[in-house]
């Protein structure tokens, strides 16, 4: 099956239906695999499993494809007629296209801000009947355009759809076992820079756009474009990655301040508190920041931006062709 096909009663279906008369009908499908976390002893400088950190992970189900336009188009249909709202409406991949899917359907999504990604994970929690997991002061977030809720969103770790944290992310990237061949390549299931054109969409042979998800190599994990095709949204306020002993010590003067026109904060002056214990079960990154993690690189990026251990940034409403997002949930298996 493709990623993002939709399934009506049972059958797969096509997207020649009314969105209007349709979208509450349709149920998109996604394939989730399976990571069975555990302990990670870290070593080296790169990534978040750095020497002198241990990190415990738990189970948790990662999508095998990036989000695709066609499952993103027919989950906002559906919210917006349940009462969502979202900033962008999206673009099917690289194109210009932000209506019904057309023959590109299933490229990812892309143009989306982070806020977007996670007001869109609480809808598809939603149609799917579960329990959305991002929340403020106790009400479900269902507005990107609510900057105050989405910048201080609480993150549940339940059965629901979210962003997976940047430890999940990397964890998955690097084929998901500490203790088998492929956990230290450079690249997500590859270690030869020769070899990347086999695995990814990047600078060297993205044609200057994305392509349909699942089009090269999986890692070995069976996931696809966890590098290059578009960066991946993590739910992680982006830091140094300076872990601290004591809690004490996690204050940094680290620039930011607030445009007063978007709301987002920028790098200029200002302190934040930034407690990131050095050992800790299921780790989230800072509790505060001016821009959230993205991982994997894009088909615009450099090699070096390909690595699993390679760590990007962009503030909260920042959009752009080259970032989507795939989604994780905390299902037992």
């Amino acid at each position: 099956m493709k990623p993002g096909a939709i399934i009506v009663n049972g059958d797969v279906q096509g997207i020649d239906r009314s969105p209007e008369d349709q979208a509450e009908e349709l149920v998109p499908y996604m394939d989730m695999v399976p990571v069975c976390g555990g302990i990670i002893d870290g070593y080296g400088s790169e990534g978040v499993f750095v020497q002198g950190r241990q990190v415990r992970l738990s189970p948790f189900l990662i999508a095998q494809y990036e989000t695709t336009y066609a499952l993103w188009y027919w989950v906002r249909i559906w919210a917006q007629h349940e009462g969502y709202s979202f900033t962008n409406k999206g673009r099917e991949g690289s194109s210009d296209n932000a209506g019904e899917p057309t023959a590109t359907q299933y490229e990812p999504v892309s143009s989306i801000n982070w806020r977007d990604a996670v007001v869109w994970c609480n809808a598809y929690s939603e149609l799917m009947g579960m329990p959305p997991e991002y929340t403020y002061q106790g009400q479900v977030i269902r507005n990107s355009n609510d900057i105050l809720s989405c910048n201080h969103a609480e993150m549940g770790m339940g059965a629901g759809y979210r962003l997976p944290t940047e430890a999940e992310w990397e964890f998955a990237a690097r084929g998901g076992n500490p203790n088998k061949k492929g956990w230290d390549y450079r690249y997500p299931g590859i270690n030869q820079e020769e070899e990347l054109g086999s695995l990814a969409w990047y600078s060297e042979n993205g044609e200057g756009s994305t392509h349909p998800a699942g089009k090269k190599k999986p890692n070995l994990l069976g996931l696809y474009d966890m590098g290059g095709n578009v960066w991946e949204w993590c739910w992680d306020w982006y830091h140094r990655l300076v872990w601290y002993e004591n809690k004490d010590q996690g204050v940094q003067e680290t620039g930011y301040e607030v445009n007063t026109l978007t709301g987002e904060w920028y790098w200029d002056r200002e302190w934040y508190r930034d407690i990131i214990p050095r050992d800790k079960d299921n780790p989230r990154g800072a509790i505060s920041g001016a821009a959230r993690v993205k991982r994997g690189g894009s088909w615009d990026s450099l090699e070096s931006q390909v690595q699993v251990t390679y760590r990007g940034s962009s503030i909260p409403a920042y959009t752009s062709r080259s970032i989507g997002f795939r989604v994780v949930c905390s299902k037992d298996f």
